[in-house]
């Protein structure tokens, strides 16, 4: 489990959906419509640990200050 969920993206990913919640000081932030309800206003280490517990769920960790490219 990460303990320093501050500033980033949770890249949540199932075999239905694959969403980026945006996390600042440790809270989810913003996120899709179709997931808006569900998570925002959610501590990140909840959301990331439900993620890590459950079947068929893929859970990432983009911190803010780590640029992300594409191959």
């Amino acid at each position: 489990m990460r303990d320093d969920l501050g500033n980033g993206l949770i890249w949540w990913s199932t075999d239905r959906a694959t969403v980026g919640l945006v996390v600042r000081d440790g809270v989810v932030v913003e996120a899709p419509p179709y997931a808006r309800r569900w998570a925002q206003g959610r501590d990140a280490g909840e959301i990331y640990r439900e993620g890590d517990r459950r079947a068929g769920v893929t859970v990432a960790w983009i911190p803010a200050d780590e640029s992300v490219t594409t191959p």
